[in-house]
């Protein structure tokens, strides 16, 4: 009997170009199921588990008696429950080099359109066809200003390398990395509390976890001049939304941009959808053509690893080898 690879996120259609391939190796399911019940019942009987937004919680992996390993077929893994995996023995993968600096594309992207208020400009004109200099659509230059990077991962280091380009001073916040260890790209390290009052950009890409979770809260935006700006492409939870809609109302920092949020999708009343200094994007940052292929190379290569029993390229849990 073959295995069972179950697949979530299906609308994402991430793995589409090989699933011909692996229904020659396992059994392929697709489940529309998000709810904890229905997705323990949909598991039972797999061997693999392909995911990427949708919560794998304990029940879920308990559930699934034959489990050996789950994919994201992504990067960030808060969504899936590690602790509980590697308690079963079973391995979690992700696909973290497919999209740094395609992420990073995105997020400065974003940078640039605060910077000048794109948006803005844009909604003018196709509302008037044409508008003159005024006080209100003055942007900020880039060279010379400060950007505060929060987490130099692969897509922190790739950020910075862009906003040398543009000759910004670079500030990073990291208490993981070793300053020494990334000397080559000349930035400096610095406490988070420095570099938010410091910063006229404060781009966010740290990892979601315990420690990180409402990071970018009152206190911290208390901190944030009030010309900056704060950009978001990591997890919507970094940031509380409440304390981020007070700041704004108040006029303490100039706007924000998000690709992320901590509720997806949003509802009709999200209270930042409508303003003029916030941009909003549907958390496809990663979503390129070639990100998007790369990303199903990554997660193709994952599962035929698991299914052999091999240690897959990106494996979280290590500990489940012992």
């Amino acid at each position: 009997m073959k295995p069972k690879i179950l697949r979530t996120d299906a609308e994402l259609f991430i793995i589409e170009q090989y699933l011909d391939e692996l229904r020659a190796i396992a059994d392929v399911a697709t489940t529309e199921h998000t709810d904890e019940d229905g997705l323990a019942a949909a598991a039972r009987d797999a061997t693999l588990i392909l995911t990427c937004y949708t919560n794998i919680t304990a029940k879920v992996i308990e559930s699934a008696r034959k489990l050996k390993g789950i994919v994201k077929y992504g990067v960030g893994t808060d969504a899936i429950d590690i602790a509980a995996a590697t308690r079963r023995g079973v391995m979690v993968a992700n696909c973290p080099d497919y999209g740094s600096d395609t992420v990073a594309d995105h997020a400065f992207a974003l940078l640039i359109a605060l910077a000048r208020k794109i948006p803005l400009l844009d909604r003018a004109m196709r509302r008037d066809g044409w508008i003159w200099p005024a006080p209100e659509y003055f942007g900020v230059d880039l060279a010379g200003k400060t950007i505060g990077i929060v987490g130099f991962g692969r897509i922190g280091r790739a950020m910075a390398r862009r906003a040398h380009g543009f000759g910004m001073v670079r500030l990073v916040s990291d208490p993981y990395v070793r300053p020494e260890a990334v000397a080559e790209y000349g930035v400096r390290f610095v406490g988070l509390n420095e570099l938010l009052a410091r910063s006229d950009f404060v781009s966010l890409h740290c990892v979601l976890t315990p420690e990180t979770r409402g990071l970018i809260g009152e206190a911290a935006l208390a901190r944030m001049k009030p010309t900056a700006f704060l950009i978001d492409v990591s997890r919507g939870a970094i940031v509380d939304e409440a304390a981020l809609v007070r700041a704004l109302d108040a006029g303490r920092i100039a706007g924000a941009a998000f690709d992320v949020f901590a509720h997806e999708p949003l509802n009709p009343g999200y209270p930042l959808l409508g303003r003029d200094n916030v941009i909003l994007t549907p958390h496809l940052a990663w979503y390129t053509e070639e990100a998007f292929q790369r990303c199903e190379r990554d997660t193709l290569a994952a599962v035929r690893d698991m299914l052999a029993g091999n240690r897959p390229k990106n494996l979280k849990n290590v500990d489940v080898l012992d």
